[in-house]
């Protein structure tokens, strides 16, 4: 059985119908997502059909289960004539699941957001199309994405996406790159809108300003870079206009030749005239001069008279060009021969003095290269006499005898090198122990933030000052002899606060020599007594426990001695008792 309803079976008016809709929604989407123009758009275009073929194919099936519900209701006998109709859809259907089956699974990684998208393309698509499509999906400007495979292999426009994958099951992995958009200077306009706060009736105000632009370079004010990028800041002026410079000198020194012409009438004060003398008229000639013309001076005179004052005028210059030479040339001869003078004066005097010091460093050596010094010219001075002594001839006894003469001045010769080493020895080991004390008793130097150095008095510098004025005292001769007992009873104070075999040697030693200077003895016969009083007292200078400021002046870490071991109280009662 047929039942048509204008012109068309039930089937495919439901069937036209559902087309109609799909057609209708996917325009309505595609208004909204914007159209692409050109190729862009008909593949947008096909993608809609796809879809509508989908929405076709759901809306074909409704109609094939509606049509056979309304069958089985239908008696037979009218017979509907549906089979071709059916064939069509169902081979439509067919080709659709073929379309389906054929397209190809891609996963898309955006970076560097990390968010993954699937989709499916037709593997015939360019892979601009499919670029295309992506932007559009996902709202990116065109020129910003870069397509590229997940092993790195980059998918140019002109390729396709069948260049990619092997298999139609397996899902092919792109990752999308956000591109950075190319950087566009920035050209000022020139006029700017600007708001102001409000005005009269509290409302905002819009004021256009106009820039202007200033084609000249500007100034070059210096600026600064960046090491880390690398990008060089140059220090910019302000907009304002600039002052014109004034010029300091005058470019423009003459004045113009136009002038300004008016015609006035002038009446003077008296009236002027000539008058000529005549029969009834008497003129006064008593006051006249008569002047003669002088000899007239032609334009060949005033030549000749310009070349000769000329010449005079260049002799004169270059007798003054001259002259300045020469005096030049005398002041450049003086002072060379004033420094020639300096100068061998300055040579004289050094050699002098470096003769002086080198006899200087024989009379009274100290280091020992001055002592090689003096070995060396000793051997070639011995050398010499034994030379001078065989080339005079004479017998063997007298040479023996001039050799064994010879011999006894190199003894005394060594001798007395011996001594000036011995005197150098003492005289250094001096000079140590008053450089090693002073650096001892020397404030400390402190570094502060802003760099400098400054002078501080701690309780160990102040204790090693003390001590070293001690010492200083101790070694004064030809000083009074009150004033080398107060020296002494000081020093005697000092040592006594700490009770060892140290400090009792010394206080012995001071009872020692303030009983002898009581009695008048000489200073000769105390010297022995002083010099061993000097040395004890720097072993308790140098010594930490009793100094802590020569802890940093020790060779190795310090051990308490037998001598410098503190005794214990009993000890010190008794030995106080026996000893005032």
């Amino acid at each position: 059985m047929r039942e048509e309803t204008g012109g068309k079976t039930t089937l495919e008016g439901v069937a036209d119908e559902g087309l109609r809709k799909s057609m209708e929604a996917s325009k309505s989407e595609d208004e909204k997502k914007g159209n692409i123009e050109g190729k862009d758009s008909e593949e947008i275009e096909s993608k809609s059909q796809m879809k509508t073929a989908e929405n076709v194919g759901t809306a074909s099936e409704e109609a094939q289960a509606k049509t056979k519900d309304e069958a089985m209701n239908v008696p037979t006998s009218e017979g509907i004539h549906m089979g071709e109709n059916t064939s069509a859809l169902l081979q439509q259907q067919q080709q659709q699941q073929q379309q389906q089956n054929s397209l190809v699974n891609m996963e898309v990684l955006v970076m560097p957001e990390k968010f993954r998208v699937m989709d499916s393309f037709d593997p015939l698509l360019s892979m601009k199309q499919v670029r295309l499509i992506l932007c559009k999906k996902l709202s990116i400007p065109f020129t910003r994405l870069g397509l590229e495979t997940r092993e790195g292999r980059p998918m140019k426009d002109s390729m396709y996406l069948t260049e990619f994958f092997a298999e139609r099951d397996v899902v092919l992995q792109v990752v999308a790159t956000l591109l950075q958009p190319k950087s566009v200077e920035y050209k000022m306009p020139s006029v700017i809108d600007v708001m102001v706060d409000s005005d009269v009736n509290g409302h905002p105000v819009v004021v256009k300003v106009q820039i202007e632009s200033e084609d000249t370079k500007k100034k070059y004010f210096g600026g600064y870079r960046d090491k880390r990028n690398g990008l060089v800041y140059h220090h910019a002026c302000t907009q304002t206009t600039r002052k014109p410079k004034e010029s300091k000198i005058a470019k423009f020194h003459r004045e113009t030749q136009t002038v300004d012409l008016s015609t006035k009438s002038v009446q003077s004060k008296r009236e002027q005239g000539t008058q000529m003398a005549r029969k009834d008229l008497f003129i006064d000639t008593a006051n006249d001069k008569i002047i003669a013309s002088q000899p007239y001076f032609t334009t060949e005179e005033l030549i000749s008279l310009k070349k000769e004052k000329a010449l005079a005028i260049q002799c004169f210059i270059r007798q003054c060009f001259a002259w300045r030479k020469v005096a030049q040339f005398y002041h450049q001869k003086r002072n060379r021969l004033i420094a020639e003078k300096k100068k061998k004066e300055l040579d004289e005097k050094l050699a002098k003095e470096a003769e002086q010091d080198k006899i200087n460093r024989r009379m009274n050596p100290k280091s020992k290269a001055d002592f090689d010094a003096l070995y060396k010219e000793l051997e070639a001075w011995k050398r010499y006499q034994e030379k001078s002594i065989r080339d005079e001839g004479g017998t063997d006894e007298q040479i023996a005898q001039a050799l064994k003469e010879l011999l006894h001045k190199e003894i005394k010769l060594l001798q007395t090198i011996d001594k000036l080493k011995i005197k150098a020895r003492s005289a250094v080991k001096e000079e140590r122990i008053k450089a090693r004390l002073e650096l001892m008793a020397s404030p400390k130097e402190w570094l502060t933030a802003q760099g400098d150095y400054i002078e501080v008095v701690t309780p160990v510098t102040t204790r090693a000052s003390e001590l070293v004025q001690l010492y200083n005292g101790l070694k004064l001769r030809k000083i009074p002899a009150r004033q080398r007992l107060d020296i002494i009873l000081n020093v005697k104070f000092t040592v006594r606060e700490f009770d060892c075999l140290l400090t009792r040697d010394i206080v012995e030693l001071v009872n020692r020599e303030q009983d002898m200077v009581s009695r008048g003895r000489s200073e000769s016969s105390l010297s022995g007594l002083r010099l061993r009083l000097e040395n004890l007292f720097l072993n308790f200078i140098e010594t930490p426990e009793f100094n802590p400021g020569a802890t940093n002046f020790q060779r190795a870490p310090y051990v308490t001695n037998k001598r410098t071991k503190l005794m214990t109280k009993a000890a010190t009662a008794l030995y106080a008792r026996k000893v005032p």
